[in-house]
C-alpha cells in the first residue's frame, strides 16, 4: 500500500508532527509505502518533497498576502497546486492523506482533482474546511449558515477584506463535487462538521495519539535538578508556540492568575514556548522546547498544568501532561474535555471564566492528596492517547477505502 500525506510542513507543527508519527508507525508496523507533499520541508527525509523550491516559496507567500488583501483566500495558487496534483499522479498513491490545506500552497478547487486519483482520508486539526476563513470560529456560528459580515477577518489565516460568504460558498461548490472521508480527532469537531456543509460526507473519530515511550511519568526532583529548576516551589506549567503571547492559548488568564496569586511564595508559573526572558520570584520564561525528552522532563517537573486555551481540537499538550501525571486546570473549550476529565484528571471550567479557572487552580496547589490522586488518574488516562492505537485506527480505515474501491 502507498500512502500520499499532504500538508503544511514536515515536523513544525502539531498536524505535521502528528502525520510524521502516523507514517512512521505505518511504514514499520503495516510496511506502508509513503510520500509527502508539504509546503515547507525542514527535515532531510528522503520521502519528504517540498512542493515548491525558496523562490518560489517567496513569490507565492507574496502573492498569497496580495490575494487575502483582496480576500480571495486560496482561490489561485497556480504553482504549488500544480506540482501537488501532478506528483499525486506519478507517485500514483493507493490512499491521499491530506491534513491542514491553509497556509497559502493549496488551491481550494483542486480537492476534487485530487479525489480522481485515490481515495482522499482527510483529517481536520481546525475549523478552517467549514468556516469562510478562519481556523477557530470561537462563539461564533455563522459558519452553519454561510458566513458574511464577519467581525474576525483578523484570526488566522487572515484576510482584509471580508469576502467570506464567497468563500464558504466556493468550498461547499468544490468539497461537494470531492469525495473524501473526514477525520476528525475530536467528537468536538466531528459535532461541527455534522452541522455544516458537510453534514453528508462520512465523517469518523480517531484521537490524536502520541509516543508513550517519549512522555511518561519520571521523578519529580530529578527532573527538576537535570532543568535546574527550585525544589522548594511548586510548579504550575504553560506551554504554546509564542508561550503567552499566542492568541489562541488564552495568556491573558495565566496572567490574571499569576496577579491573584502574586503574593505566594511558594509558586513558579514556567512559561515555554515565548521568546521571553523574563524571570522572577514566581515567574520563568523558559523558550521554546524542540525535544520531545526535555518537553516530558518539564511535565514530569511540574505540578500542574495550566491550560486556558480558547480555541482547540484535540490538543497534545494536554495528553502528553497527563502521560506525564500531571494534573490539567483548563476550560471547556473544543475536544478539551474529552481528554481532561473534570475532577478526575484535573478541572475543566466553564469557557473563558478566569475567576473559575484560578480558583481551581488555587484549589488544587493546596490539596496535595488531590493532586496526587489526580496525577494517577490522569496516566491511566493517557493511555487511550497512545500514537500505535492512532495509528491501527487509520490503517483499518485504509483497509475498508481500498475495500470500496476494489469492489466497486
Amino acid at each position: 500500500m502507498k500512502v500520499l500525506f499532504i500538508g503544511t510542513a514536515d515536523i513544525a507543527g502539531g498536524a505535521a508532527l502528528l502525520a510524521d508519527s502516523l507514517s512512521e508507525l505505518l511504514s514499520s508496523k503495516y510496511e506502508i509505502e509513503t510520500l509527502f507533499l508539504v509546503s515547507e520541508k525542514f527535515s532531510d527525509k528522503k520521502n519528504v518533497i517540498a512542493t515548491r523550491s525558496r523562490p518560489i516559496w517567496f513569490f507565492e507567500k507574496c502573492f498569497d498576502k496580495f490575494l487575502n488583501l483582496l480576500g480571495f483566500q486560496y482561490c489561485f495558487i497556480p504553482l504549488s497546486s500544480n506540482k501537488i496534483l501532478k506528483k499525486a499522479k506519478e507517485y500514483a498513491p493507493d490512499i491521499i492523506h491530506l491534513n491542514n490545506i491553509h497556509g497559502g500552497y493549496f488551491q481550494t478547487n483542486l480537492l476534487p482533482k485530487l479525489s480522481k486519483i485515490a481515495p482522499i482520508v482527510w483529517t481536520f486539526h481546525d475549523m478552517f474546511p467549514i468556516t469562510g476563513h478562519c481556523a477557530h470560529s470561537f462563539e461564533c456560528e455563522k459558519w452553519k449558515t454561510g458566513c458574511g459580515n464577519c467581525e474576525r477577518l483578523d484570526i488566522y489565516p487572515a484576510i482584509k477584506k471580508d469576502r467570506t460568504k464567497f468563500l464558504w460558498n466556493y468550498k461547499k461548490k468544490n468539497f461537494k463535487s470531492a469525495n473524501f472521508t473526514i477525520v476528525t480527532p475530536s467528537l468536538w469537531l466531528k459535532k461541527c462538521v455534522e452541522e455544516s456543509f458537510l453534514k453528508n460526507k462520512d465523517v469518523r473519530l480517531i484521537y490524536n495519539g502520541i509516543d508513550l515511550e517519549n512522555f511518561q511519568k519520571a521523578d519529580k526532583a530529578e527532573a527538576r535538578k537535570k532543568l535546574g529548576l527550585p525544589d522548594n516551589k511548586k510548579i504550575v506549567l504553560f506551554s504554546a508556540n509564542g508561550g503567552v503571547k499566542n492568541p489562541f492559548k488564552g495568556g491573558e488568564f495565566v496572567f490574571q492568575a499569576l496577579k491573584k496569586l502574586k503574593n505566594r511564595n511558594d509558586i513558579l508559573f514556567l512559561n515555554i514556548g515565548g521568546e521571553g526572558k523574563q524571570k522572577s520570584e514566581n515567574w520563568l520564561d523558559f523558550g521554546y522546547v524542540k525535544e520531545p525528552k526535555t518537553m516530558a522532563q518539564l511535565y514530569s517537573a511540574s505540578d500542574i498544568y495550566l491550560f486556558p486555551t480558547l480555541a482547540d481540537n484535540c490538543p497534545l499538550t494536554a495528553i502528553e501532561s497527563l502521560a506525564c501525571g500531571l494534573p490539567v486546570v483548563t476550560f471547556e473549550t473544543g475536544g478539551v474535555p474529552e481528554i481532561v476529565e473534570n475532577n478526575k484528571t484535573g478541572f475543566v471550567v466553564e469557557y473563558k471564566n478566569g475567576e473559575m479557572l484560578t480558583n481551581a487552580l488555587s484549589r488544587l496547589l493546596d490539596d496535595d492528596d488531590l493532586r496526587q490522586k489526580m496525577s494517577e488518574n490522569a496516566v491511566l488516562a493517557s493511555k487511550k492517547f497512545s500514537s500505535e492505537r492512532m495509528a491501527d485506527e487509520y490503517f483499518d480505515l485504509y483497509k475498508e477505502l481500498l475495500h470500496y474501491k476494489i469492489n466497486s
